[in-house]
Parts: structure tokens; sequence; C-alpha cells
């Protein structure tokens, strides 16, 4: 046996018994054998257990030094086996790490407790907390080592207390251990929800989302709907009992209505609101009810257009309706005749690599003037073969400083999660002296032979996710928790929304945008025709989505007597819930349905799935402020001086300020919500 850096036993044949070796500590997943996992999450709980207490029982006065940072750097060899385990079921086949992860899930939610009801760390916040409320207007607040306590780490201690009342630390014994067992069991239910979503997908053979876009090339009528029906079923039993989903939902509904009540507040969604930027339900429910009525009638004079293409088909038998199937494929045929494009004229200039390193690798140099090294010798040590490294530096030069490595996985793969996600495989700090490791992962088809060709909705999602890899690669924040994309779920999405914009922008687009075979850039009417198609398709698109925000809100604003009972009061309160905020399910069904929410009954958006939109309000205005006050000689904002800017006052800051102020801080103005009303036609 030897002792670990982190100061407990682990045989030396454990990987995790010592820090990585590779570059920037990116994890070497080829070395690990699935046995080591188990022992180095147990021994890295009871590790961070030591060091929470070793905090918690000094009896030197608190400090900035024996406190906040003492804390911050806890936790490291749990965080790096935790990081394999999700790397390794998110992206990969093994059931048996998918068995492991449920069976962790309620001692992980209990060892979470144990911070989160400790009063003894509590209070050493708290009479941080207390000096710099004390301290004379204009003056820093100084500790007990006579340290000064400086903005970054103000806010720290402050959300850190705020956090500790959230969760739960003020309650009596009884209450916190009724706590305890909610936690435990969310947990693991958010666990299996995970795993049967997943298999239910892959089993269907559908995207993540209800509407799969190959609905779009499907024929005849009959066959598109069977394909929807399909996808829309998943989780509700009908046609595997094992992948029943409801009873789940129910019981994940109800404990979190329960939790929220002991805490003091009204249901789910105003306990997360309490930590967002929005700040209260009633916030996000104003926001929802002024788009949906607009949308939703967009949504209907669309899909009179749509019926009346397909009323005409000659392939259109008798007694055949238009209905929610219908749509993609009519949707885009309308959009080739008045745009002259569709997913199959674009797809031979959208090859995966050429979009990658040519469109999302240019915008960011262009912008922040950062360039990327491939490193074959890192992507030797990932988890599965066509996974690549970059080692992404802060300049031109070789000896440019290094910001961080980035992953990308892009293709789909037996066993991958559904969808697309950024992650940290190694999350930056000032304070720790590390540079931050970022994956990509996305679910494009690998051909058996040739290159990938994406279609523009692909395009689209790469540029997304890395505007997240951006967030955390330019972070400078000081401190772990606050580095990043660290920051309150409502704005997270709009640095990965904002880097969306740069796909079409004429010098990105006519960098990656070149015909496969010969080299020909996009041809000039078609980029034109592309960027022409303005709010084209919003009607559908805002519907959709509105609906799954609302569908969330409605789950999560159940106090714990009015949640459902019944599995089979699932898909009935699904509509109403629909009906009553005006969304007509049958025509427009939301972007996820209940039984395959993955955002909120398995990930971190329950009550917030909302955030997109409400994200978007910034990220419409911002693209306003670079194509205007950002822009130079008519290049739309594509230049060091406006992104410096946004990674100056934004990008850099991470959660170390209140983002809204780091927002006015980049473009010296509130964010408006005109920009996003014209976006998507809801004027």
């Amino acid at each position: 046996m030897s002792e670990t850096t982190d100061g407990t036993d682990l045989p030396e044949s454990n990987v995790f018994a010592k820090p990585w070796p590779l570059d920037l500590g990116l994890p070497g997943f080829t070395a690990v054998d699935h046995a080591d996992i188990e022992p180095a999450i147990r021994a890295g709980m009871a590790v961070e257990r030591r060091e929470w207490e070793m905090i918690a029982t000094n009896e030197a006065d608190p400090t900035v030094a024996n406190t906040v940072d003492a804390l911050e750097r806890s936790g490291e060899l749990l965080e790096r086996a935790l990081t394999v385990l999700d790397a390794l079921t998110s992206a990969t086949d093994c059931p048996d790490l998918d068995e492991l992860e449920e069976a962790l899930a309620p001692e992980l939610a209990a060892h979470s407790d144990a911070y989160h009801l400790d009063s003894r760390l509590y209070r050493r916040f708290k009479t941080l907390d207390d000096l710099v409320a004390a301290a004379p207007d204009g003056e820093d607040a100084r500790d007990a080592d006579n340290a000064v306590i400086d903005a970054e780490t103000t806010r720290l201690i402050r959300l850190t207390v705020e956090e500790f009342e959230r969760n739960g630390v003020g309650l009596d014994e009884s209450d916190t251990d009724a706590l305890k067992a909610i936690n435990a069991r969310v947990n693991a239910l958010k666990m299996r929800f995970s795993v049967m979503v997943t298999e239910a997908m892959h089993a269907a053979e559908v995207a993540n989302v209800t509407v799969p876009p190959s609905l779009a090339t499907t024929r005849p009528h009959s066959a598109r709907c069977a394909l929807l029906e399909r996808s829309m079923s998943r989780g509700l039993g009908k046609q595997d009992d094992a992948g029943d989903t409801r009873g789940i939902v129910l019981e994940l509904a109800a404990l979190r209505a329960e939790r929220a009540a002991l805490l003091g507040y009204p249901h789910h969604a105003a306990l997360v609101a309490a930590e967002s930027a929005a700040r209260t339900t009633e916030a996000v429910s104003e926001m929802l009810a002024r788009l949906t009525p607009p949308a939703m009638a967009n949504a209907r004079r669309d899909a009179q257009v749509y019926a009346a293409r397909m009323d005409s088909d000659p392939q259109t038998q008798a007694g055949e309706t238009f209905g929610p199937a219908d749509w993609p494929l009519y949707e885009t045929a309308e959009r080739k005749d008045r745009f002259g494009v569709d997913d199959e004229i674009l797809a031979p200039y959208l090859e995966l690599w050429s979009v990658v390193t040519k469109g999302v690798f240019y915008a960011a140099n262009r912008l922040y003037g950062i360039t990327f090294h491939e490193r074959e010798d890192l992507a030797e040590h990932m988890y599965a073969p066509g996974v690549r490294v970059w080692e992404v530096r802060d300049g031109e030069e070789s000896e440019a400083p290094v910001l961080g490595l980035f992953v990308g996985d892009y293709y789909a793969r037996a066993g991958k999660s559904g969808g697309a996600w950024m992650d940290s495989l190694v999350t930056g700090s000032a304070l720790a002296g590390r540079r931050p490791v970022v994956i990509n992962c996305c679910n494009i088809e690998q051909p058996a032979s040739g290159p990938a060709l994406l279609t523009w909705d692909e395009v689209i999602t790469c540029f997304h996710e890395f505007g997240h890899a951006l967030h955390a690669l330019l972070s400078e924040a000081r401190y772990p928790s606050a580095f990043g994309t660290a920051v309150p779920r409502d704005v997270v999405e709009f640095p990965s929304q904002l880097n969306e914009k740069w796909a079409l922008h004429p010098e990105v687009l006519s960098s990656y945008a070149r015909h496969v075979d010969t080299g020909e850039p996009l041809p000039a009417e078609l980029a034109e025709q592309l960027r022409g198609q303005g709010t084209f398709g919003q009607g559908y698109a805002t519907t959709e989505y509105l609906g799954a925000a609302l569908l969330d809100q409605a789950w999560h604003t159940l106090a714990p007597t009015d949640v459902p009972h019944d599995v089979a009061e699932v898909e009935g309160f699904e509509h109403h819930a629909l009906a009553e905020a005006g969304i007509n399910d049958a025509l427009v069904p939301p972007r996820y349905r209940t039984t395959y929410f993955s955002h909120i009954f398995a990930g971190g958006y329950s009550a917030a799935y909302y955030a997109y939109i409400w994200s978007e309000v910034m990220d419409a205005d911002a693209i306003e402020w670079f194509t205007t006050d950002g822009a130079i000689n008519g290049d739309l904002g594509l230049n060091r001086q406006a992104g410096e800017s946004f990674r100056r006052e934004f990008l850099a800051r991470g959660d170390s300020r209140d983002p809204l102020v780091s927002y006015r801080a980049f473009t010296g103005r509130e964010p408006s919500i005109l920009p996003l009303l014209k976006r998507r036609g809801l004027t």
C-alpha cells in the first residue's frame, strides 16, 4: 500500500493513487481498470471528509486561507475518480459502470449532505460574511490574518453562505434526517432515469428529442407516423414495461416538492430560482407567458402552409391529414423552395473536421487570438478511437502560454448519451495553478468510410458547445467553484448561444464551408440564401422549446399534495399543463416529453430548462452590440477588439462577479428583450 498525495491508502496498482501524469492532468482513460474506480471514489470521499473536518475543527479564527482557500482545495482525489466515471458512463457503453453509478448515488448524496449540513463550516463562512458586512463603506474588510477580503472572495463567501442556507443547514434533527433520505433517493432515481432514457433512445433508434430529424426524409405518411409514435412513446411502457420511467418521474416530482417544503419554499422551482439570475418563478412565468401566444400563433400559421403542401403532394393518400409527423418533411420542402437550401444540398460543404478546425477554431482565433495544436500523443489515452485532443495557446507563438486542452468527441457510439454537451475533465483554478481540460461531446454518425458530412443543425451544435468550452478555456477565476461555466443555470447558455452567431459570418463560413471533393467554397448565392432565412421555422422551433420549458415548470411548481400518484395520469398532466399554457401539443409536441426529459429528471436543469430562452435575451442583445458598437469597417464584430472586450469582461470572469454586472461591463447596458423577439419573429 502507498499513501496518495491526497493522504489516503490505495494500492500502488490503482491508477488513481497518484495524480494523472499526462499534460495538464488529462485523465489517462486507457490506463483505467474499471475495478479501480469504486475504491478510488470511496477513498476520495473519506479524504474529503477528513479535509472538511480539519477546517471545521480549526481552533483559529476563520480566515480566507484556513477556510475559503482550504475548502476550495479539497476533494481532488474524489473529483479525479468521479470525472472518469461520469465520462465513461455518458460517452461509452459500459453497463458495469452504469450499475456502479446507480449504486454509489445514495452515498454520494450523503457525502454532499455531510458538507451542506455541517453547521461548523457554515459558521466559519458566516463569520467571514459578517466581517465583510461590518466593514465601513469604501473600505475592504480584513480577516483575522489581516488579509484583505477582495471582491472576488467576498462574492464567494456570500454565495457559500446562501448555499448552506438553501440546502438546509439550519434544520432540526428530524427534518435533517428526512432531507438526507430525500437527497439519497433523488440521486439514485436520477441515475436510473438517465440509464433508462439512453437505453430507450438506442432501442427505438431515434434522437433524444421528440421529433427525429429523419422524419424530413421519411415516406410514406404512415411510416412517418410510426416513427414519431416510436419516439414519443419512450418511457410510457407501451413498448417495454422495463423501460417505463413514469414511476420515477412521479417519485422525483414528489420528493423534490417535499424537499422544497422542508427548506421553506412553496415548490422546487422557487428553490431553484433563488440561486438563478431570474431570482423568482414569477419572473420565469412572466417571460414564458409573454412568448407562448405569439409563438403558437406563428406555428399555426405555418401549419396551414404545410398542410396545403401535403394536400397537393401526389403521395398523400385519401384520409391522411397533416400532423406533427409531417412537419419536418414539408417544412424542409418549403425551405428549399423559398431559399434554395436544404441539408442534402449543404452536406457536401459541411465536412466535420473542416467545420471544427476551419470554422469553430478559426472564429475563436479571429476573436481571441488563441491557437490550436493537435496532440495525437494525448489522444492515444482517450476512451475511444476518433476522439481528438488539441493544446490551446494564448497566441501564435510557439512559446505562447497554454490556456488548456480541448478534447473533441464528436462521433455517436453504442451506449453514448443522446444530444451534445460540454464538460470539464479538469477544472481550472488560479488558486490551484491548474488550467482547464474541456471536452465537447456530440452524436454525429461516423460513416463506414469517407468523411462525415453534417446537417446545418449539427454545425450549429458544434459552434454552440464550443462556446461553453471557451467559457472555461478563457476563464481567469481564482476559485474552482467560480471557474468558467460555474455561473447560474440561466446564464450559462449565453456564451454558447452567442458563439452560434459566427457559423454564418461571411468570413467564417467561407473558411470552413468548402466542397468535400473539390474544395470549392459554398456558392455565394447559397450562402446568402442560408443567411436570409430570418425567422423562417421559428414558430415551430420556439413553440416546441417553450413546450418543454413549460412542462418543466409544471412538474416543479407542484406542492407535495398536488403531485399525481398514478402513472396513468402522467400523459394527462402533460397535456393539461401545455393546454393551460396555450400550446396545442397535438400540433406541436414539446421538444422533450416528460418520460425522456433527461435535462430535468437526470441532469442539472430541473425547474431551469427555461434557462436557454433567458440566456438568449443576452445572446440576441449581445449580437446587436457586436454588429454595431463592436464592428470595425463592417466586419460584424469579428475582430480582436470586440473579442477581447467580451473575453475580458465576461468570459474571463466566470462567477467571480455577478454575471449581469459582467454583461453591463461588456456592453455598457442592460440586455433588452427586443432583439430576441425580432429574432424569433415574435414582435
